[in-house]
């Protein structure tokens, strides 16, 4: 403890950080997990309501980017996987290859949008900085634009 009486807590270089400073680091990784939730639409509402803590800002251009060019990725591969769409493959029954191939693609989205949902909510949390690979930089560029204009 420190001399003024102030809870400390080492940090992990081996320094002592004071426990405001861990508080503040702590709802920062709240708030940045909270960006995911509800994957895009909270991408926006944290981009709304947070003006200054760029993690934060990153956190919710991520979800935004990420989860929106997901979320069209799905749709598309939901409508190639719909019989009424395609008639039931024009003959084929449900064994079109058409068919087929949108439930395929429909399921690897679906997978990686959970697991992806799940990673990034788990290492935010943690205080893990992740880049999604492409969608990272893009949110980058998007939020570096954003701020730019004002």
């Amino acid at each position: 403890m420190g001399s003024s009486g102030e809870k400390e807590k080492k940090a992990e270089g081996g320094g002592k950080v004071a426990k405001s400073d861990s508080d503040a680091q702590m709802k920062q990784n709240k708030v940045g997990l909270l960006c995911y939730a509800g994957f895009w639409v909270t991408g926006i509402i944290f981009l709304v309501i947070e003006k200054k803590n760029r993690v934060v800002r990153f956190h919710a251009m991520q979800a935004l980017v990420t989860f929106g060019i997901l979320q069209i990725i799905w749709g598309i591969a939901s409508s190639f996987g719909n019989p009424l769409v395609w008639g039931f493959g024009l003959g084929w029954g449900l064994f079109s290859p058409l068919l087929i191939a949108g439930f395929v693609v429909f399921g690897i989205f679906f997978t990686i949008w959970w697991v992806l949902w799940a990673v990034l909510m788990y290492r935010t949390y943690h205080g893990r900085m992740y880049r999604v690979p492409l969608f990272g930089d893009l949110a980058e560029k998007c939020l570096a634009k954003l701020d730019a204009e004002k």
